[in-house]
Order: structure tokens, then C-alpha cells, then sequence
């Protein structure tokens, strides 16, 4: 049987309830099985990480202007005002015009959120492109290992050694940052869901 997450159980993890709970768990509760996300171990993982990327359930949108974005042409901002346009929005703050274009596509309308970023700031949005993210990068299959086992992950070009939080916190983040928060959501979401 699936497990359900409840806005009680978020804020259980955040450490206080926030005004998006409700329909963060509704949407948790509806994508998130459909992507094969749906047993304790996986959610907390993901829940972790969406914790640690929403301020704490706070926002959909990335508090940062996204100027820092501008020219990423990694990301796929090549004209001018995409870092801006094209900050990190949803649960897993996706960013980037590439990433903006490839959601599109999924949808089957190419430039739905090219033409509207903001779309990924409602919740059945930014549950749902966090799920794609962790489709298409396997993330289900990191999730599931042990949290003792060490898993290779290449790194600034360089393969590393890392535990499976470390694994999915890189993937989504690109590096460290914020790990130790991740790994204690990720703990705190342990002690919630299992």
C-alpha cells in the first residue's frame, strides 16, 4: 500500500506548518505515485530534499533574483533577462531555460512554461517537474539502497564515493551546498515516515 503524506507530516520535518502544506500533500499524494515515488524511504529522500530547496515549505520560488543565472549557457539561458525569467521555481527549484523548455515538452506544449515561468510556482507544478527531475535522473534507484552503502558519483570530474543522501543532494544541487541540512531533513523525515 502507498504512503500518504500529510501536511501534518511536512511540517513535522520542516519543524513548523506552513500556508503551502495542504496542498503540497495533496499534490505529493496524487504525482509522486505515478513516478513510482511511493514508499517511506523514497519519500524521504525527496521529501528531504524538497525540505531543504523550499525553505522549509515556504516558497516555490527562489528568493534570489536570478541575475547570478544570466549568460548559463549550461542552463540554457543564451538570451538576455533568462536568469531572471528562468530562476529556480517548485519543490526542486528548477532552473534555467533548457530546464523550463524540457518541462514544456513533457507537458506536450513546448513553450508553456517558456511562456509562463510562474506556472511552476503552483503546486501541482512544482510537485510534478520535482518528480520528472527524479525520474529521469534514477533517483528512485539511490534511494533504495541502504543509507550505509557508498555509491560512485563523478564530481567535477572526478568519481567519489558518496552515501546515497549524498548522491541524490549532488544530483539535484549540482554540489554540497546545504548538505547537512539535507541530511537532517532527511533524518527528521526517517523518524516521520517510517
Amino acid at each position: 500500500m502507498p504512503c500518504v503524506i500529510t501536511p501534518e507530516q511536512l511540517a513535522a520535518i520542516a519543524g513548523k506548518a506552513t500556508p503551502l502544506m495542504v496542498e503540497l500533500a495533496q499534490w505529493l499524494n496524487t504525482t509522486c505515485p505515478s513516478y513510482d515515488i511511493d514508499t517511506p524511504q523514497e519519500y524521504c529522500h525527496f521529501l528531504a530534499q524538497a525540505c531543504h530547496e523550499s525553505d522549509h515549505f515556504k516558497t516555490l520560488r527562489e528568493y534570489a533574483s536570478g541575475r547570478a543565472y544570466e549568460g548559463r549557457s549550461d542552463l540554457g539561458n543564451t538570451q538576455p533577462g533568462d536568469g531572471v525569467r528562468f530562476k529556480g521555481r517548485g519543490i526542486f527549484q528548477t532552473t534555467g531555460r533548457a530546464n523550463y523548455l524540457q518541462l514544456g515538452l513533457k507537458q506536450g506544449h513546448r513553450d508553456l512554461f517558456i511562456n509562463s515561468p510562474a506556472l511552476l510556482e503552483q503546486p501541482e507544478y512544482a510537485v510534478w517537474s520535482a518528480c520528472e527531475f527524479w525520474r529521469t535522473r534514477g533517483l528512485n534507484d539511490v534511494a533504495n539502497h541502504a543509507d550505509g552503502d557508498l555509491l560512485k558519483k563523478k564530481y567535477r570530474r572526478k568519481i567519489i564515493d558518496v552515501s546515497p543522501v549524498e548522491f541524490i543532494s549532488i544530483t539535484i544541487n549540482g554540489g554540497y551546498r546545504g548538505m547537512a541540512e539535507r541530511k537532517k531533513y532527511y533524518a527528521l523525515a526517517q523518524g516521520v515516515l517510517n
